[in-house]
């Protein structure tokens, strides 16, 4: 394909195969693309809009499903927590069907057009600003350290080899600040070059190395964002491919390339002025919007009684259990974090519980998620890093007794940063 916005002399002509390819390429990003940006509309009609299309897929991915596959089972849709699930992958499917039927119509339509040049600068357009409010969006994320968290209390006391592959990800990311901002701030870079377009080159570039790298962890550490990773690197390439003869031209054949012309989109002044207004309410809208959510977002202070504390005597009834590593009633320890309370026991099994602490009257009461009859009543003291609880579970009667372990305490946590370091400390 030839560089639309060159200036060319005479009408460029496409072959066969390229009109074809852009028709599919066109029509598919469409349908990923909709209802981007509309659904940013204020007043709840942004809103409307996502619904109805998202009942749309929701119909279509149910008769693909039921026809083709023969699924009869239902599929869940609008998982938030994946975005990898049955459901997307059936999407993705139902999009490729819809786009070749699209293009089979459209070609017999429009097969004497001799280019697209028109709609392929439209169609980048699109997608420079998607994939730059997606980089913008990830990388705010990131530098106002949002989307990874600190290990938690629970992720201090879970063995290495028990931690999920994303978990571990999570993990790295969380516990590493400054590489996490310096990934985001790149991102928000990407992001912010793709907008205008004498810089369009160098983001996309960016952006592809930065999402293929991104792509890859999700591949590796089985990160359920593969397919938004992979769409999100393959339209940094497409947004290149007018340029990819020079770009090879340049860095591979190590040939000088001319500087490209960039002809205005409209011939009235107005016109271009209102799009660089439009960059600027998108920027402010998403550098606003990010901003207001970390200042508004509210950290729950830490519980009365948080920490990880150690069992050190477990006394039931009259009998002061041993520590015997297969008991499934004996306590091995009790951590208390900011978001969840657990109970782990002997045998590795952690019963997660609603905690219920009154500091005026230090009482304790832990109660089942899953069955609200079962209660651990206490009251409670502490003195230095000890914690003693006594109380009721049931009819039986309880004395514990805890050794405070310090979030501080762990290496991971204490060990910071060395500018020397006379040996590796590879732990």
């Amino acid at each position: 394909m030839i560089d639309p916005s060159t200036t060319t002399t005479t009408e460029p002509q496409w072959n066969t195969a390229e009109k074809t390819l852009f028709r599919l390429v066109f029509c598919y990003y469409v349908l990923f693309l909709f209802p981007f940006p509309f659904q940013y509309i204020p007043f709840k009609i942004g809103d409307h809009i996502s619904s109805w299309i998202d009942g749309f897929w929701q119909w279509m991915v149910l008769l693909i499903s039921k026809d083709i596959f023969h699924i009869v089972e239902e599929i869940p849709g609008g998982n938030r927590t994946s975005g990898d699930t049955t459901f997307d992958f059936l999407k993705l499917f139902t999009r490729l069907c819809i786009a070749a039927f699209a293009v089979l119509i459209w070609s017999l339509l429009d097969h004497k057009k001799k280019n697209y040049s028109g709609w392929l600068v439209g169609l980048i357009i699109a997608l420079r600003y998607y994939l730059a409010f997606s980089m913008l969006t990830y990388g705010f994320s990131k530098v106002f350290l949002i989307q990874f968290w600190d290990p938690t209390l629970f992720d201090l006391i879970t063995p290495h080899g028990n931690s999920s592959p994303m978990g571990l990800l999570w993990k790295f990311m969380g516990n590493s600040h400054a590489y996490s901002i310096f990934t985001g701030a790149a991102e928000v870079i990407a992001g912010i070059l793709l907008m205008f377009r004498p810089t369009v080159r160098l983001g996309a570039l960016m952006c592809f190395g930065i999402m293929l790298n991104v792509f890859l962890l999700n591949m590796s550490y089985d990160v359920p964002v593969k397919l938004y990773s992979a769409h999100l690197v393959l339209m940094a390439a497409f947004i290149l491919l007018p340029d990819a003869r020079n770009l090879l031209r340049f860095f591979i054949r190590n040939k000088p390339v001319a500087p490209v012309v960039l002809k205005p989109y409209f011939q009235k002044r107005g016109w271009n002025v209102a799009g660089y207004i439009f960059k600027g309410i998108v920027l402010i809208y998403i550098i606003g919007s990010n901003l207001y959510g970390k200042i508004t977002r509210e950290e729950r202070p830490l519980p009365a009684l948080y920490g990880i504390y150690e069992t050190e005597r477990f006394i039931s009834g009259k009998d002061t259990l041993p520590s015997l590593t297969k008991d499934g009633h004996r306590w091995k320890r009790l951590v208390i974090d900011r978001w969840r309370t657990g109970i782990e026991k002997m045998d590795g099994n952690i019963q997660y519980v609603r905690n219920e602490t009154d500091t005026v009257h230090n009482t304790l009461k832990l109660v089942s998620f899953r069955d609200t009859t079962f209660v651990y009543d206490f009251t409670y003291t502490v003195k230095d890093s000890v914690l003693l609880l006594n109380g009721y579970h049931h009819r039986d009667t309880l004395k514990i007794q805890f050794q405070r372990k310090d979030r501080t305490d762990f290496l991971l946590i204490n060990r910071g940063f060395h500018w020397i370091n006379e040996y590796s400390f590879n732990r």
